[in-house]
């Protein structure tokens, strides 16, 4: 087109400098109406993905997806009234049934040793046309930039541009950090990724390691000079102890450039069942080499089915789980390590030899075995002056007999009663009698057991232990199965064998725990152990209800009414939400599922407990 007007111009150029013409007739009036040029093309030619692009993000049909969920949730909404007033104009003219995406890329030339990304989002537009329309409704300025693309907007600190696109959209509003951004990927983002194949998933991020391995490897090789400064700062100058933090810290290094070097992807997908009225939901992570531990431990882990003879689930559990057992052959350097740094610092602190073993016992114990396990979890029921600050007791059978278990938690609570401790930590820690934990040991007949229970608990005075470490205190009332009106806080665990089988009982009121026991070892039908529908064979499978992360939520933000709006919902937060971990070669993946009613009984518990807290 430039070289069209370029010529118009050197004809007139040429008529005016020849001779004085002849005379002629006069000439027709000319046409005076505007000359209409026409728009160059745009470049529609397919791009390949950059080699520095590391994250993609696709909603694939948002008004589907956000109405689907608010319609769901009980809210009449369209995904217009989302949107602020001042973007509605624009939104008029989205193609909503076109993928919203997001890419995130590294940038080849930044400054700097690690410089910001680069990164775009995109929507689609019904056209070209009715997006700059749109644009000069809201009086936006529009510059051309070529064939196609227009930057639109003068934004302080986002840039942003119309552009033809390929796929669903017949043009895309792409916006960036800078026009860096835009120049980079805003080729891709329209005429790149928009061809590329689809998962068939409403919404997907998938990262990718290897641009990030291939820019920052050595980088990530290197950590291990900063091993030898961290050896230096924490070393004891005692042997045992010195030679297990070498082991751990080197390994830890070794460790972690071996998975950055093994890391493949990391995707997260959902799905809306429309079928089922369900949100299916999936995180995995994908490897591509088995050099680090870790990837060696996911190899090693073996996904089996969820037999079906497991014991009885209360009805009202809210939380139920069952656990494949795990190699705990994986796990024996790191049980030694973490042996050989306790028994190694005690020793340099000239603590007795029996305290010393004591402690290593406890690590060595915990790992030395992970069997198939089962666990089920009901909310208190006591109403009294503590009320919601109760905790709720969980329930664990190990399919194992009692005998490591009463070790265990004998060695763990005894420790609480050993003499050279206590007085190690009266002259180290200035922790006077008061402020040392009590603790207690004792039988507990439970009903349908003929061998009784062993209780192990442990008791201490939060005010006097805030005189002497407001931090450590802060800690322990965390950790507590509960805490008085005194300030007294507690932690109970109760062990119970029952042959090949052992039940781990955690809470803070024996009765319940009885209870508890009770529900499950009645002969009535119970809850059903609910998992994804595609999780055939498991590591790890189960369910959780909105009634437990509302009793998880209100303990921890001391906050009553959270628990009162999730119980006054119409489902009183009661439906399973199934999820279950699976393993692969090469891949360990979670899968989770969320029916409709617990979007339902979630909008209603938020607008009902906002409401309360505000009127507070």
């Amino acid at each position: 087109m430039s070289f069209r007007v370029i010529g118009i111009l050197g004809l007139g150029l040429v008529a005016g400098c020849g001779g004085k013409p002849e005379a002629k007739a006069p000439a027709p009036p000319a046409d005076s109406s505007p000359v209409q040029m026409a728009e160059e093309p745009p470049d529609l030619s397919p791009v390949a993905r950059p080699a520095e692009v590391v994250v993609v993000g696709r909603v694939a049909r948002p008004r589907l997806l956000v109405e689907t969920l608010t319609k769901w949730s009980n809210l009449p909404l369209r995904l217009e009234d989302l949107l602020p007033k001042e973007a509605r104009a624009v939104a008029s003219a989205v193609m909503w049934e076109a993928p919203v995406d997001m890419v995130v890329a590294l940038d080849a030339f930044g400054e700097g040793k690690v410089p910001p990304p680069l990164v775009v989002a995109s929507v689609g537009l019904k056209s070209l046309e009715a997006g700059l329309g749109a644009a000069d409704g809201m009086q936006m300025p529009t510059r051309r930039l070529a064939p196609g693309v227009y930057r639109v907007g003068d934004f302080t600190h986002t840039t942003c541009a119309m552009a033809a696109s390929l796929g669903t959209a017949p043009a895309r509003l792409v916006c960036g950090q800078s026009m860096k951004d835009l120049d980079v990927l805003l080729p891709y983002v329209t005429r790149g990724l928009p061809g590329e194949p689809r998962t068939g998933a409403d919404f997907e991020l998938v990262a990718t390691a290897k641009p990030i391995q291939e820019r920052y490897g050595q980088d990530v090789n290197s950590l291990r000079l900063l091993a030898g400064v961290a050896m230096r700062e924490a070393a004891l100058d005692q042997p045992r102890f010195d030679r297990a933090l070498s082991d751990a810290i080197y390994g830890s290094v070794d460790e972690a450039i071996n998975l950055f070097g093994d890391l493949a992807q990391i995707r997260l997908e959902a799905r809306i069942d429309g079928a089922r009225s369900t949100l299916l939901g999936s995180a995995e992570l994908r490897l591509k080499a088995e050099t680090s531990w870790t990837a060696g431990t996911i190899a090693a882990m073996k996904s089996q089915p969820v037999p079906a003879t497991l014991p009885r689930i209360p009805k009202d559990a809210t939380f139920a789980c069952y656990g494949a057992p795990l190699p705990a052959e994986r796990y024996a350097a790191m049980a030694r390590i973490l042996g050989e740094l306790g028994e190694g610092y005690l020793e340099h602190e000239k603590l007795p030899d029996a305290t010393r073993k004591r402690v290593r016992r406890i690590l060595d114990t915990w790992l030395s075995n992970l069997p198939e396990s089962f666990a089920f979890v009901l909310s208190a029921s006591q109403k009294d002056s503590i009320g919601y600050l109760h905790a709720d007791t969980t329930v664990t059978r190990l399919s194992e007999p009692a005998t490591r278990a009463l070790a265990a938690y004998g060695d763990m609570f005894g420790l609480f009663g050993d003499p050279g401790l206590k007085r190690w930590a009266k002259q180290k820690l200035n922790v006077g009698d008061k402020a040392w934990p009590k603790t207690t040991k004792k039988p507990l007949k439970l009903p349908g057991f003929k061998t009784p229970a062993t209780v192990f608990e442990v008791t201490f005075d939060l005010k006097a232990l805030t005189a002497v470490d407001r931090k450590l205190a802060e800690a322990l009332q965390h950790a507590a199965s509960s805490v008085d009106v005194n300030q007294l806080g507690r932690f109970t665990i109760v062990v119970q064998p029952d042959g090949d089988f052992t039940y781990v009982i955690s809470g803070d009121d024996t009765r319940e725990m009885a209870r508890a026991m009770t529900e499950h070892k009645k002969s009535e039908p119970g809850a059903l152990l609910a998992k994804p529908a595609q999780s055939d064979k498991v590591m790890m499978a189960g369910f959780l209800t909105l009634a437990f992360v509302g009793r998880t939520v209100e303990r921890l933000a001391k906050q009553p009414e959270v628990g009162k709006a999730v119980s006054a919902t119409p489902n009183h937060g009661q439906t399973p939400i199934p999820f279950a971990m699976t393993t692969a070669p090469g891949s360990l993946r979670f899968d989770f599922e969320v029916p409709a009613a617990t979007f339902s009984d979630a909008s209603a518990a938020a607008v009902q407990a906002s409401s309360a807290i505000q009127g507070l």
